[in-house]
């Protein structure tokens, strides 16, 4: 399987922030997300705590709007977003208000972004833990991961690509010497320099969140014709990525910031998953286009020829009334 390459844009020039605004401008699309299927195939329940609940990671809507140095995207869902409390969250006392400093902590909006919208042109690949794959049909060339950590995910995902060349480079040469470790550093940090973009600027308003995407990274302002995929998923804090699934030490696919399915209920997983299965998807939501149901989408995998799913993109332009 080709290792995918991902671009790790982390921080904004202090003039992109400067000239972002957040006023009530025309959106350049809409989306809009049936209620009430945040359930992902249809079987999957919500982790059991009391800090989360059905509604909150139900995408109603999905929006584009114009700035002077980019884009703001908005998500809008069921239920108000639940903002990060002075609370700890594991021994040590860390706060939760420390660790999610973006005013949201429960989930992961996941965008890949078909530019070209030239069938098999781009990349097929999701990020890490998704159990999932975007239909050729729509090939990225762009991705926006809103995260409640953007810095550890972006630097786990870097790490986790570095220890994919070395196992590839390993299995070609037999050994992977000092010289080759900083290549591999070169060549990862030249090919994350466009691809992937780990919103900063973020802003929470009742169920809906705002988060700006610069122009540098577009390569301008969002269109309606170019080609969606939009999945989110249940944040994990405290688990930015399973390294050792990376270098072959547990069964397990890496994982970036994304709470697994699982088979029964619990606090710690997403529930209602099947047993020793290794391509169910953990997606919570997902927008399909018209006449596209959701769960058929996510329940199209074969564990007999390890096939996972393929989430099709919208194209907001094709899907006007």
């Amino acid at each position: 399987m080709r290792v995918p390459t991902f671009v790790l844009v982390v921080s904004l020039s202090v003039l992109a922030v400067a000239t972002v605004s957040v006023g009530a401008e025309k959106p350049i699309f809409t989306i809009t997300d049936p209620r009430g299927d945040d359930y992902g195939d249809g079987s999957l329940i919500y982790p059991q705590r009391d800090d989360i609940e059905r509604g909150e990671l139900d995408i109603v809507s999905f929006s584009a709007f114009p700035d002077k140095a980019g884009t703001i995207f908005e998500v809008a869902f069921a239920k108000p977003v639940r903002k990060p409390e002075r609370r700890p969250i594991d021994e040590l006392g860390t706060q939760l208000d420390s660790v999610a400093k973006l005013g949201f902590y429960n989930f992961n909006l996941d965008i890949y972004i078909d530019t070209d919208r030239v069938a098999g042109s781009g990349s097929t690949e999701m990020l890490p833990g998704r159990r999932a794959t975007i239909d050729p049909a729509y090939a990225w060339e762009k991705v926006v991961c809103l995260t409640p950590r953007p810095g550890p995910a972006a630097h786990s995902l870097r790490a986790v690509l570095e220890r994919q060349h070395r196992l590839e480079l390993r299995k070609r040469q037999g050994r992977v010497t000092d010289e080759d470790e900083k290549q591999i550093a070169a060549s990862v940090a030249r090919d994350v320099s466009s691809d992937i973009f780990f919103p900063t600027l973020v802003w929470v308003v009742g169920n809906r969140v705002r988060f700006f995407v610069p122009a540098s990274f577009l390569g301008g302002v969002a269109k309606d014709t170019w080609a969606y995929v939009v999945a989110d998923s249940v944040a994990d804090l405290q688990e930015t990525v399973d390294l050792s699934a990376a270098i072959g030490k547990d069964p397990r696919a890496p994982s970036l910031m994304i709470v697994p399915v699982e088979a029964g209920r619990g606090p710690a997983f997403v529930g209602g998953g099947n047993s020793d299965d290794t391509l169910q998807p953990p997606l919570i939501d997902i927008i399909v286009p018209p006449g596209v149901k959701q769960e058929d989408v996510l329940k199209d995998y074969d564990l007999r020829v390890d096939r996972p799913v393929r989430l099709p993109g919208v194209v907001p332009a094709n899907s006007k009334p």
